[in-house]
């Protein structure tokens, strides 16, 4: 048995250390589950209903029970007229009569009730509606997340297909130097060809080192923007062009309306709670009325345990509390003008942020656009320099020509493949930046 975990033990460690493949649609969504915003948004809309609860129970009755108990060393006493007690008694002598007993128990209970107030009903509303705001805000929140993992994936796809790239040109030019340097020992090529292409071999391998760090700075990026363990190893999938090519094939729906925005949404909400503050500081010229109730017993002995003393004595009232107001020193005139104030401000903003939109949309459609034209353009270079190079690795083969030119030839062939793949991401960055303009 022990033999056989010492077999499993390493098999289960390299299990664990493997990393896990994901797509961009599992990218995102582990996003918006583990998100530290996206987790900080749901708890501001659990607050939000919290706080809907707590305004509601402003409204409800609060019953209040009190206990009681006193004693007096010293009993206070109260003057009498002497001949109340002795008509002999000489006149304006005063005798001291015992206030009270050494020892009081009293218990009661207060019932207190509202009955109306305008501004309760109001913050009840505001507060049904900031739950809206918030969730609102969560939405807003849920869409950034998204834009910055998908940025962050297309980055790092990028840096990734860019090294697949530069290992296919490292491997078809050890080929071809391993074939120049045969072609040198038999007298056929110059060391001068196998000097240039250790030049261009040494000078990709340098550019793929550099390129492997670039690699886990685009990962890092991502793990941060999907809020996955840093020492958690990651690989993702996909391909450029296939992303890109659904993205072209998929027609542009312009025909937008503003409140698809989350932002705009927040704005809408944010407007119907400064009118809601205007309307609650209205409602605090109304009067107030409370209902209230209240019961109390008292015990009153010297010894609280001698039945033979007085019992318990009663006392209960009910009635209403109104307040009205008069005058608050202008307060509330002033407030609802701020108030006031904040709407129109809401509502300039409003109207900022539909410009703000038209602009965006306009300006991502026309840059996706471009990107596109840029890629058919990088397509048609690409198709060149392929030919181009495959004409001359011909002529270098077969002698007629030189390394100079085979290695201007490679060189051009990757700088057009490097560009092609550039195009391909400036396709998915411009149409996610015009989804998220539009909403979606």
């Amino acid at each position: 048995m022990e033999k056989l975990i010492l077999i499993l033990l390493p098999l289960c460690i390299n299990l664990g250390l493997m990393a896990q493949s994901l797509t961009i649609e599992d990218a995102v969504d582990y996003a918006l589950e583990n998100s530290y915003e996206v987790r900080q948004a749901r708890l501001d809309v659990a607050d939000a209903d919290a706080r809907i609860s707590e305004t509601l129970s402003t409204g409800l009755p609060k019953i209040d029970g009190t206990v009681r108990y006193q004693y007096y060393p010293d009993v206070p006493n109260f003057l009498i007229p002497a001949q109340f007690a002795d008509p002999d008694a000489p006149a304006g002598s005063f005798i001291a009569l015992a206030a009270g007993t050494k020892q009081s128990l009293s218990a009661g209970l207060d019932l207190n009730a509202l009955l109306f107030d305008g501004s309760f009903f109001v913050g009840l509303q505001a507060a049904r509606v900031f739950k809206d705001l918030t969730q609102k805000e969560g939405n807003e929140t849920r869409q950034e997340v998204i834009w910055n993992v998908r940025r962050a994936f297309y980055s790092a796809l990028l840096v990734k297909e860019q090294i697949s790239e530069l290992d296919r040109n490292l491997e078809n030019l050890e080929k071809l130097l391993t074939e120049t340097r045969a072609l040198y020992r038999e007298g056929f090529s110059e060391l001068l060809d196998v000097r240039r292409l250790e030049l261009n071999f040494n000078t990709l391998q340098s550019r793929r080192d550099q390129m492997a760090k670039t690699d886990s700075l685009t990962q890092n990026i991502l793990k941060f923007q999907m809020a996955w363990p840093m020492d958690k190893p990651i690989e993702i999938t996909g391909n450029l062009e296939e992303m890109a090519k659904q993205w072209m094939v998929q027609q542009v729906q312009l025909d937008y309306q503003y409140s698809d925005r989350p932002d705009y949404s927040v704005m809408e909400v944010t407007q119907e709670l400064t009118e809601l503050n205007v309307k609650q500081i209205r409602m605090g010229y109304l009067p107030k009325l409370y209902a209230f109730a209240s019961h109390n017993q008292n015990l009153r002995r010297d010894n609280l345990f001698n039945n033979s003393e007085i019992g318990w004595l009663k006392t209960t009232s009910v009635g209403a509390t109104l307040s009205v107001p008069i005058f608050d020193g202008l307060e509330k005139k002033y407030q609802s003008q701020r108030a006031k104030i904040s709407m129109e401000k809401v509502t300039e903003g409003k109207n900022q942020l539909r410009e703000v939109i038209d602009m965006e949309v306009q300006n991502n459609h026309i840059r996706f656009n471009n990107a596109v034209k840029s890629w058919e353009d990088s397509k048609a270079l690409l198709d060149l320099s392929e030919e181009i190079y495959d004409t001359v690795l011909i002529k270098y083969r077969e002698g007629m020509g030189s390394s100079y030119e085979l290695i201007q030839a490679e060189q051009d062939l990757f700088e057009a493949r490097t560009q092609h793949l550039n195009t391909l991401y400036e396709i998915l960055e411009t149409r996610a930046q015009l989804e998220k303009s539009l909403g979606s």
